[in-house]
C-alpha cells in the first residue's frame, strides 16, 4: 500500500485528504481506549450495586463519584484523533481541522460499501 502525504500534512498542517485513500471526509474523537473506558464504568457501576446491596450509600456515591473524576480527567488530558470515514485511518499529532466534526451517521453509510 503507497501512502501519499500531502505537504500541508508533512509540515504538520491541518489534515486536507487520507495520505492512505485520498479520501476528504474525516471525522474527530478522543483518542482513549474505548475498550478502556467501558470497562472503567462496567467496573464502577458493579461495585456500586455491590455497596448499595449492603446498604452502604455513601461508597456508592463515592465509587461513582470517583468513576466520574476519573473520566473527567482522561477527557481532559486525552488528545484528538482525526479518523477516515473511507478507510478508518486514524490520524494523530497533527493541527485540528475545524472542518472535522464528530463522527456522522449518514457520512459513514456512503462509504460503508467500501469498507466491506
Amino acid at each position: 500500500m503507497r501512502l501519499t502525504v500531502p505537504d500541508a500534512l508533512a509540515a504538520g498542517g491541518p489534515i486536507q485528504s487520507c495520505p492512505r485513500c485520498g479520501a476528504a471526509e474525516f471525522f474527530v474523537r478522543k483518542d482513549f481506549p474505548q475498550r478502556l473506558g467501558l470497562a472503567i464504568v462496567v467496573v464502577a457501576g458493579l461495585a456500586s450495586c455491590v455497596f448499595f446491596y449492603l446498604d452502604r450509600l455513601l461508597w456508592t456515591w463515592a465509587v461513582l463519584g470517583g468513576a466520574v473524576v476519573i473520566d473527567a480527567a482522561l477527557y481532559g488530558f486525552t488528545g484528538i484523533a482525526t479518523v477516515c470515514y473511507r478507510c478508518r485511518a486514524e490520524l494523530r499529532g497533527q493541527a485540528y481541522n475545524p472542518a472535522h466534526e464528530g463522527f456522522d451517521l449518514a457520512t459513514s453509510e456512503k462509504y460503508s460499501q467500501v469498507i466491506e
